[in-house]
């Protein structure tokens, strides 16, 4: 074992260590999986090293050529599963020195590889013109025949993957069997190779037991850190999932994952099969990670069939994040709007403490008045007393005006009395909504208490997430918006179409007073230049209002650079 092996080795000896081993299985194997991708560059780091070691001896001048060819073809082998263009490129030069020895054998084993090469890369027109055109089948020894063999079964297997057609898949399914049956006919028992294709025909039959079986006697034989290993754990996750084993399959899978990290494999599948099982499982952010980080991979290693399998389950693993985060944004607006509620609450029963304390200084006061007033009274009472004789004489001379002020005071009162009941309506009306309010925060607060007591977070959680009450309320809002903006610029439309070419006119649906482009041009009308802020406004994506922005730019008959200027000048 070599000095990056052993590094690789301990390091992954010590991921062992660090999970409690009172977890589940499969989530222990998750947790090692999650610390090795933090930790990724070290061995990545390892590898480059053990890569720059080979580059250095084929710098040396004094190496022999079968010296030199064997260097080459360690240098492969570190870069087959790592970049393939430097792969392709090494194997060029072992190609070169081959050449230079005379030695057809060595350039039998350089087309094999180059073959197989092309094969895992989706360059099959590559590959089957090397394997028809440059290897002369009469000439191989054993060993060469087998691995002949093993690359055509390879081949055939990844093109049936690959194509669309029937017809052709079913004749991939053939040459691929009669290849695998070659190697049993040539290989030994004993041979790996031998056993693999024993693995691969159970499967085909359908007998999972028995390639598991034989499987796990193939993973016993090397290392969790080994780039085999990922290969045969992978295959191990496979017959899981034939069996309906899922925990199994997902742990295998992680383990197969484990070892690309170890081994700086950049040309793996496990990972990205990780994700698609985790995303089944609701594990939407680990698997959002394993599928970026597979696909960084994948155009790290730069071949053009990973990546094509990689991209085909993005969109579902971005709208299942997306939906998660769009689903926490609602959870934090509700919890938020709760808080905001309970502290308004909080505010109201503050300022009516507070207006209470008022009303009682104002009666203190006004007690304390009437008392000073009732003594001055008393003190005046006896000098009125003697001025009551001569205001008698002009009571009489006034009550006719006094009966005449009455009937007037009256009618005065009257109408004081229709307008106190029009303000007693309006009052009772104000304090009838602000008690219906209060009443359906009150019941909310008891529904979610007696939801929480009781267990049902998920009822709850399912009630509070609905989305209809929103959708109302997001389309009351447009109304409002539209009606109100309209009011204040009632020629908008005219004049935003007016900067527009000819056939890029907004026309409008029918009731329809404005749509999304036109709200998003009004908010810009109104100052509100920010994608972001406009997004979280008319709930849509920040990508969606730049696009909309930038598709209306392109069709205005003004400069696109001074079009959103202009449009802050309509109605002035």
């Amino acid at each position: 074992m070599n000095r990056g092996n052993r590094i690789i080795a301990t390091i992954a000896v010590a991921l062992m260590l660090l999970v409690p081993t009172s977890l589940r299985a499969q989530e222990q194997e998750l947790i090692k999986l999650d610390h090795a991708l933090d930790i990724s560059q070290t061995y990545i780091d390892t590898h480059n090293a053990y890569i720059l070691e080979l580059n250095t001896l084929l710098g040396d001048s004094s190496l022999s050529l079968q010296r030199r060819y064997d260097v080459l073809c360690s240098l492969y082998e570190a870069y087959r599963s790592f970049q393939f263009d430097k792969a392709i490129e090494t194997l060029y030069e072992r190609e070169s020195v081959a050449r230079q020895l005379g030695n057809d054998s060595l350039l039998d084993d350089v087309d094999l590889d180059r073959a197989q090469l092309y094969s895992m890369a989706g360059m099959f027109l590559e590959s089957h013109q090397v394997l028809d055109n440059n290897i002369d089948t009469m000439r191989l020894n054993k060993r060469q025949l087998i691995r002949y063999y093993d690359v055509q079964q390879r081949f055939y297997s990844n093109f049936s993957d690959y194509t669309s057609d029937a017809h052709t898949r079913d004749q991939s399914f053939d040459m691929r069997s009669y290849y695998r049956n070659r190697i049993l006919e040539l290989s030994d028992p004993t041979d790996e190779i031998y056993q693999q294709m024993v693995v691969a025909n159970h499967i085909e039959c359908g007998e999972y037991e028995a390639a598991e079986r034989v499987n796990l006697e193939i993973l016993s034989k090397y290392q969790p850190h080994e780039h085999e290993y990922a290969m045969f754990a992978y295959d191990q996750a496979r017959i899981c999932e034939q069996l309906e084993r899922r925990a199994d399959m997902k742990m295998w899978l992680a383990r197969s994952a484990m070892a690309d990290i170890c081994s700086a494999t950049k040309d793996h599948a496990s990972l990205c099969s990780l994700a698609q099982l985790l995303i089944t499982e609701n594990d939407i952010d680990r698997a959002f990670r394993y599928v970026t980080i597979s696909l960084n991979d994948a155009l790290f290693y730069n071949a053009k069939l990973r990546p094509w399998q990689i991209s085909a389950i993005i969109p579902e693993i971005e709208g299942a994040y997306a939906d998660k985060q769009r689903q926490n944004l609602l959870r934090q607006e509700e919890h938020q709007r709760i808080l905001e509620d309970n502290q308004r609450i909080l505010e109201e029963k503050e300022e009516h403490s507070r207006q209470q304390a008022r009303i009682i200084s104002i009666l203190a006061v006004a007690l304390f008045i009437i008392c000073v007033f009732l003594v001055i009274s008393l003190l005046r009472s006896r000098k009125a007393a003697r001025k009551i004789h001569n205001m008698n004489e002009r009571i009489g001379n006034t009550n006719t005006e006094l009966q005449e002020l009455n009937t007037k005071l009256a009618s005065v009162n009257s109408d004081l009395r229709e307008a106190n009941a029009v303000k007693e309506e309006y009052i009772a009306l104000f304090l009838s909504m602000c008690s219906d309010y209060i009443e359906k925060i009150t019941s909310l607060r008891r529904n979610v208490r007696r939801k929480i007591s009781q267990g049902k977070v998920e009822e709850l959680d399912k009630e509070l997430s609905s989305s209809s009450y929103l959708d109302e309320e997001l389309n009351s809002f447009y109304e409002m918006f539209d009606n109100a903006f309209l009011s204040l610029y009632p020629n908008f439309v005219e004049e935003f179409n007016a900067m527009l070419k000819p056939d890029a006119h907004i026309e409008l649906k029918r009731g329809e007073r404005l749509n999304t482009e036109l709200r998003i041009f009004a908010l810009i009308r109104l100052g509100i230049t920010d994608s972001s802020r406009i997004a979280a406004l008319l709930r849509y994506s920040v990508n969606t209002i730049y696009n909309y922005r930038a598709r209306t730019k392109n069709n205005a008959l003004v400069d696109r650079d001074t079009f959103e200027e202009r449009i802050k000048t309509i109605g002035r």
